[in-house]
């Protein structure tokens, strides 16, 4: 037989027609689409190289950032002197700074340079007026601007100096930070408002930074420079080569489109036995060898994915193309310019088609000795075939554990073997399914619907198992995406370290606000009965007279023990004299033992770094806390004790627990610095709520410390790749299920012959689509689980599911399996026996 006529009969067999095969075309193209998609909206959501380092370095070549703008000065100086023709900008940087909006302080991101230098071009975009030229002259972030209805012309004062405002003279925006909220200004314009006594731009970390351009010889020699004084200097490859692997081979994310195209195909061409079985007999008997069968079977397949694939890529780019325009609305930023994944693109179609015909070969494999009549009629038993698999999937899953235990310390290939082992119990429990489908019959021989359905799966099983396959697969990618991303999340919030715990507020008194009134004003925020205690530490009376505010006064601190790694190390002080203080600081009450030392007048040290024996050496600073170049006097102090374990966030805040009374009789007076409140769980409208109390206090937004810990939801672009998942299972069960009901036409049409009614084959439809949908659903769900379990294994980050979510998932399924069954059952039954019959 010619190869043409092979190729025709394959395509005609395996592919079909009409609605057959565009259900079958859509099933092959689907992943590959879903898969390029989501690939091509990571690579327009994350940033080009090119644009990283605009954002970072404008057009300079590198940068420094120092904390004191007299060492600044100095460094540029040496700059220009060891390296003559560089070129340098000074550039000020603050992320708390505060301003004045309407009846609020607003924390907003200030930004003071020369904006007329070349260097500065791309880390913003102007969209109104113009960069501000001198001092008084002011550019807002058009997020900011449209928060608090800002317009050129007006004005945004410093908050401290409401009476010497600053005029708007430009809309800007961070192509990297669409909506933060950022103020430009010009050299000079912080020197142009005097220090008030209660300036907190003295103790908000500020960088004082320089850019630097020049050639890559003189590049280097800045490094050289700036390496010699202890700084990082950070140039525009530095910037570049810091991403993801996501982000700079987004191609990666089409090989699960792969994975799940094989999948696919081989539960779509498994649908089609039934009329591949009777024409094949036909076929076989009239001496046509098993070998062009095969060939005819692959060449179908071949055919069908070479149609598909490249479709389904298309399509996927086409739509990430669609998208690109409104991504920025769920990234904040700029999108980066378009990459079509050529490359990746290609290979994926390649593989994808090579996988869709290795899928085909089962198709075409029956006994060679059958008359063809036989090979179409009898039922092919998959129960004889399921047993010599299931020991060896059950064999590779028990490795797969194995492997994945003694490489533990090896994140990924634990991972690989995790997830394979999980695979495989997937796979030799889906190899059982037609046991499952046989012991379903029995339970429903009650009902004639449930009866004839569930028994012509028994009788044939290959069927609803490919169908099962397809959409327990797509399921549990599903359920997969879900657990990870709640398994993370709760993670990240169980295992923060921060330098509160989680939901405290903390409002800083750098502003020098009575402690009294701020304790007050924080009772009207929180419900009756949240503990409110104060943050104090001991500090030296000298100092503290010196100082612009009493919180703003250098703290004693416990100093880390001489011979060790961070032998200069200090950490502060803090004064407990009650049990609610120390529980707020340390998440606990205390022991019997803690509470003697401290009645005792002991030093409590919280970690043993800090204490030998019973001795601690104090570090007294001598110098406020302005001065650049910072010194102390120390002196050992016995009596300490060493306290029980306590948390990493607690050892974030002080090394040691002393009381007023024992700090008094080491010389210290003591200052409040905070107020600190701990509800017992979110507070809702809480900034707000906070804004109107702590304000007439004089406490700034910018000063209040709210630790939410860990972001609650993921990223939007988690969200939307979430969303693509359930859009193939809706759409893969949508066109599994009437893919099943077309290849049950030849047995609807017997029954509508003995007499059956229209309504009693359609409620058959609707049982053998609920059943598909009900064990993809529960093996689905099954399987995901364990693929969260194996990707969190290696990282020791227990599983989290989001129970809600996946049963809304898993019953949506089964809903949609009725209505798709519903909708995919024939509505008039001709004489097509004689079409689909031997």
């Amino acid at each position: 037989m010619s190869k043409r006529y092979l190729h025709v009969v394959g395509r005609r067999t395996v592919v079909g027609r009409g609605g057959r095969r565009t259900g079958l075309l859509v099933l092959l193209a689907l992943p590959v689409l879903l898969a390029t998609f989501a690939a091509g909206l990571f690579a327009s959501a994350a940033p080009s190289a090119e644009q990283r380092a605009v954002n970072t370095l404008g057009r300079a070549d590198g940068s420094v950032t120092l904390t004191d703008p007299a060492t600044r000065g100095e460094l540029a100086e040496e700059l220009r002197q060891r390296v003559p023709g560089i070129t340098v900008l000074a550039i000020d940087d603050n992320s708390g700074f505060p301003v004045w909006a309407k009846d609020r302080t607003v924390p907003v991101r200030y930004v003071e340079t020369d904006w007329s230098s070349p260097l500065t071009h791309g880390r913003y975009r102007l969209l109104e007026g113009r960069f501000p030229s001198k001092p008084g002259e002011i550019a807002v972030s058009r997020a900011l601007a449209g928060a608090y209805g800002l317009d050129l012309g007006g004005s945004l004062p410093y908050r401290w100096k409401r009476d010497a405002p600053a005029r708007i003279t430009g809309l800007v925006e961070s192509p990297q930070a669409h909506a933060a909220y950022d103020y430009l200004a010009a050299p000079g314009q912080l020197r142009a408002w005097p220090g008030t006594g209660s300036d907190t731009t003295n103790v908000v970390p500020s960088g004082y930074g320089l850019l630097l351009a020049g050639d890559a010889l003189r590049m280097e020699a800045a490094r050289n420079a700036v390496g010699e004084r202890g700084l990082r200097f950070e140039s525009r490859s530095d910037v570049t080569a810091s991403r993801t692997m996501i982000e700079r081979e987004p191609a990666l994310l089409l090989v699960p489109g792969t994975v799940l195209l094989g999948v696919v195909a081989a539960g779509a061409f498994a649908l089609r036995m039934r009329r591949t079985r009777a024409e094949f007999a036909i076929l076989a008997s009239i001496g046509v060898p098993d070998r062009d069968l095969r060939y005819a079977a692959v060449s179908g397949a071949v055919s069908a994915s070479v149609i598909a694939v490249p479709a389904g890529w298309l399509a996927g780019s086409l739509l990430a193309l669609a998208a690109r325009p409104v991504l920025p609305r769920f990234t904040g930023k700029d999108t980066a310019p378009y990459d079509p994944l050529l490359i990746g693109g290609l290979l994926t179609v390649l593989l994808s088609v090579a996988v869709a015909a290795l899928a085909a070969v089962p198709t075409s494999r029956y006994p060679a000795g059958l008359p063809a009549r036989e090979r179409a009629r009898t039922a092919l038993r998959d129960g004889g075939r399921a047993r010599p698999w299931l020991p060896a999937l059950c064999g590779v899953a028990a490795l797969g554990i194995a492997l994945a235990v003694v490489l533990q310390d090896d994140e990924t290939l634990s991972a690989v073997a995790a997830v394979t082992a999980v695979v495989s119990l997937e796979a030799a429990a889906l190899t059982r399914i037609g046991d499952v489908l046989r012991g379903l019959a029995r339970l429903a021989d009650r009902g004639l619907s449930a009866r004839i359905a569930l028994r012509a799966f028994a009788r044939d099983p290959r069927r609803p198992v490919s169908a099962v396959v397809i959409g327990s697969v797509a399921l549990a990618l599903t359920v997969g995406v879900l657990g990870t991303l709640s398994s993370a999340t709760a993670q990240g919030r169980a295992a923060y370290v921060g330098s509160r715990h989680l939901d405290q507020v903390e409002a800083l008194l750098f502003a020098g606000s009575d402690p009294s009134a701020v304790e007050q004003a924080l009772a009207t925020v929180f419900p009756e009965g949240t503990p409110i205690i104060r943050g104090t530490y001991p500090v030296d009376e000298k100092l503290l007279k010196a100082s612009a505010t009493p919180a703003l006064t250098p703290p004693w601190s416990v100093a880390w023990q001489a011979g060790g790694e961070f032998a200069n190390r200090t950490q502060t002080i803090e004064v407990v004299d009650d049990e609610e203080t120390f529980k707020a600081l340390t998440g606990r009450a205390w022991t019997v033992r803690e509470r003697r030392a401290l009645e005792e007048g002991r030093i409590l040290v919280l970690a043993p770094e800090y204490v030998v024996g019973d001795r601690v050496a104090i570090s007294r600073p001598t110098t406020p806390l302005t001065d650049p170049h910072p010194s102390d006097t120390r002196r050992d102090v016995g009596g300490a004790v060493l306290s029980d374990p306590v948390d990493a966030t607690t050892l974030t805040r002080a090394s040691a627990y002393i009381t007023t009374e024992a700090a008094r009789a080491l010389g210290a007076t003591t200052v409040d610095y905070s107020v600190i409140a701990s509800p017992a769980g979110p507070v809702p409208d809480l900034e707000e709520r906070l804004v109107k109390a702590l304000e007439p206090v004089d406490v700034l937004m910018s000063d209040v410390r709210i630790e939410t810990g860990p972001e609650l939801t993921p990223p939007s672009l988690w969200y939307l790749l979430l969303g693509l998942a359930l859009a193939a299972v809706v759409t893969v069960l949508g066109i599994t299920v009437t893919s099943s009901a077309t290849e049950l036409r030849p047995d609807l049409v017997r029954l509508h012959r003995v007499g059956l009614s229209p309504g009693t084959l359609r409620r058959i439809v609707v049982w053998q689509s609920v059943t598909v949908a009900a064990l993809a659903g529960v093996l689905g769900t099954a399987a995901g689980w364990g693929l969260t379990a194996a990707r969190n294994w290696p990282e020791d980050i227990p599983v989290v599911m989001d129970w809600t979510a996946v049963s809304a998932v898993t019953a949506l399924t089964i809903i949609l399996g009725a209505v798709y069954g519903a909708l995919a059952a024939p509505r008039r039954l001709g004489n097509t026996l004689n079409r689909t019959e031997i």
